[in-house]
This record gives structure tokens, sequence and C-alpha cells, in this order.
């Protein structure tokens, strides 16, 4: 046997067919994880045509998450494969999520301060303020017509408000910021349609055009918001970056904020409902609303998937990357890596605390992720002593895409007292 030939490196197998077509349907949508199931029993790393791959793996996600020859695709590795790049939206998609170092080292630390446990901690009143007001609204919508589009009244509602708190947009703008934000999403998704890029290329402009406004009246009455902020680091001479570029990292920060701290409030209605076991048990330990949200998020992430391409040539569990490799490392499945965590698709907040890739790992962990488990930790309690009886009374719907949970609509009803 010819010894260069017993050594090889094998490569990844296919996966399995008209897979990613299945997660962007309806079925696929509402509950994807048979389907990564699916896509693990044919291997940790499969082949999604001749260059690109899916990964499954825990191990493996995070390798492709922390270590440095992972990058993500950027402006010039789109362009120079003829990819979306030039397009209105461009700008927008110019922003943390889509650079590497060093200049993704540099925008983020000039965002982080509204993130720092110290401001958080600062917010907190508001944020608790903020879920009274909103929980109000459920509570009236509920009495007056028995129904409530659970989504618009509460779960993009209060993150809308508290990103708008945080940034300094005005209180009246508030179902403008929530449109924009939902609109926007497919922005994100990597096997989006033309229609719906083209559609998210408009709210994009649109959105980028209305924070230029705001960013241009701040500099004039400058306040004590993050936008005010943000224009101490404008480029003038020695500045760091311009007033377009402070806009379209504003419009990143506002949709994603929005719509992964939405998805996590309408996973944790559905997940209270289908296991009344924990949803029980942690309303009688609101003291342990971290570890649920900890498991919450593990379950069933927000965001399930992100892109990366190595640097150089690798392997991912033995199989061979060459550089430039479009590579999806499927965060919601290495969440339910069974080598990883045990009963990984059991829902348990009893859990013993484990390192899950929610929010990611390595440079570009989320930067909102301190401020998603305040919403929460301030949301989750309150929500179960003032509901405990709130169930859905139809299927959600879901915006197309396998990147983002997004929620469009979930209606809910409160059962009279006694009834399951």
């Amino acid at each position: 046997m010819d010894t260069a030939t017993a050594t090889a490196t094998p490569a990844a197998p296919p996966a399995p067919r008209g897979v990613i077509r299945r997660l962007q349907s309806r079925p696929g949508r509402q509950d994807p994880f048979p389907l990564f199931e699916e896509i693990r029993n044919a291997g940790p790393v499969v082949s999604l045509g001749p260059h690109a791959l899916l990964v499954t793996g825990y191990t493996e996600c995070l390798q492709i998450l922390t270590h440095r020859i992972w990058h993500v695709p950027d402006h010039m590795w789109r362009a120079a494969r003829g990819l979306h790049s030039d397009g209105p939206s461009a700008q927008i998609l110019n922003t943390l999520p889509r650079l590497n170092p060093p200049l993704h080292g540099r925008l983020r630390r000039m965002q982080s301060g509204p993130f720092t446990p110290a401001a958080l901690e600062r917010l907190r009143p508001a944020v608790r303020s903020l879920v009274r007001v909103h929980l109000d609204r459920l509570d009236t919508e509920l009495t007056q017509h028995g129904q409530a589009d659970f989504i618009d009244t509460v779960a993009r509602a209060l993150p809308v408000a508290v990103m708008c708190d945080i940034l300094g947009m005005p209180t009246e703008d508030r179902a403008l910021i929530a449109r924009y934000s939902l609109e926007t999403a497919a922005l994100t998704e990597p096997f989006a349609t033309p229609a719906q890029t083209e559609a998210a290329d408009a709210a994009a402009v649109e959105f980028h055009a209305y924070v230029m406004a705001l960013l241009d009246e701040r500099a004039r009455n400058p306040g004590t918001d993050l936008m005010s902020q943000c224009l101490s680091h404008e480029r003038s001479g020695t500045g760091q970056v311009s007033r377009e570029e402070l806009a379209a990292h504003i419009v990143f920060l506002a949709g994603a904020g929005v719509e992964t701290t939405s998805s996590l409030f309408a996973t944790a209605v559905q997940a209270f409902e289908n296991h009344p076991g924990q949803a029980l048990w942690l309303a009688a330990h609101p003291e342990a609303v971290h570890q649920a949200i900890e498991e919450l998020t593990r379950w069933d992430p927000s965001v399930q998937n992100a892109v990366r391409v190595p640097t150089q040539d690798t392997t991912l569990a033995g199989t061979p990357v060459p550089a430039g490799t479009l590579v999806h490392a499927f965060i919601a499945a290495a969440n339910r890596d069974p080598s990883h965590f045990e009963d990984p698709h059991i829902l348990d907040f009893q859990r013993p605390p484990q390192r899950s890739l929610a929010f990611g790992a390595g440079t570009h962990y989320c930067l909102g992720a301190p401020l998603a488990r305040l919403n929460a930790a301030e949301f989750l309690p309150e929500l179960l002593r003032r509901f405990p009886t709130l169930r859905t009374a139809g299927p959600a719907t879901r915006a197309p895409g396998i990147n983002l949970r997004t929620f469009l609509t979930l209606p809910v009803t409160r059962r009279p007292n006694g009834t399951l």
C-alpha cells in the first residue's frame, strides 16, 4: 500500500441532501435541531459544495471561534469572490461582526462603554422600570382582547426601549427602530434571496440616514448617551472613524441588540409552556435566574450560526480545510453536542454550569451579552410572577434564515387559574 495514500487526511463527507433548504423551510425554522442532528450523524465536519463546510461539534466550533487563524469573511474576502459587498448596505455590513483585527478591536473598545459592569448596574433601575411598563401593556392587551402578540407587545418592544435609552434615540421613534431592526436582519443571513437582500438594503439605507440625522443633532447638542460619546471618536485629523462609520455601527448595535434579546424572550415563553416543571422551579427559585438564562441560551440560542474562513490551511476533526474555505460553525448544534453536554436536548435549569457558545467566543464574543443577560434577569422572574398561566395561542411565525432565530409573531393568551 502506498504510504502517502494510507496517511492522507480524509475529505469531508457531503452534507445531507437539501439540508440548507430544509433548515430554511417553515418546519426547519420552527425546530432545526433534528436537522442539526442529521448533519452531526453525517460527520462532525461535512462539505456543502466544493468550497464550504458545515461544522456541528462543540470542540471544532470552539476552535473556529477562538483560534487566531480564523477570520470573519470581511469586505475584502467577499469582494474578491464577487459576493454581495457593494450594495447600499455595504457600509452597514462593515461593522463589528464583519471586521477583523486590528480595526475590530479599536471599534469594539470605542463601543464598549455602556456594556461594562458599572454602566449596566447604573442601567438596571431603568430596565426594571421598562419591564414593568411593558408587562403592564401585556396585561392590558390580555384583559381587553383575551389575546396578544407577545413579540409586538413585549419581546421586541422592550429591548427596543432599552436600546433607545442607551443610544439616546427619541422615545417616540421606538416603533420605527423596531421596524428597522427587523427589516435589516436579513443582512446577516448567508442564504438570503436577492429579494430579501434588496429589501434589507433599502431598510438599512433608511436606518443609516435616520441615525446620521440624530448624530448631526447630537453634534450640535451633545448629551450623555452613547451617540454623543461616540462623536468624540469622529475623525477630525487625529480621530479614528468618520460620522458615516459611526452611524453604521450604531445601526448594527440597535439591530443586533433588539433581535437577539427578542428571540430570547419569546423562546423563554415557549420553553416555560412546554417544560412546566422548569417554569415552576424557576418561579420558586428566582435567585437562580442567571443559571436559567445560561441554560435557555444553550438549549436554543438566538444566534445559531457563525461564519468564518481560515487564513491558512488547517484541519478540523482530521479534515483538511484549505485557506479561504467558508465554514459555517453551527453554534446551536454545538450547544447540543452529546460529547460535551450530558442529555443535551433536555432543558434543565439546574444543569451544572458549562461553557456554551450561545454568545460566541474569542475576539467576536458578543459585545452586548452582558446587556442581554441583564434584560433577561430583570424580565424572566417578573414574567413568571405576573403571568404564571401565560400560554401560546397558536404557532409562532419566524423570519427566513439560519443565522438568527427571529420571531415575527407569537400569539399568547392567559388561561384560567387552576388549568394547565
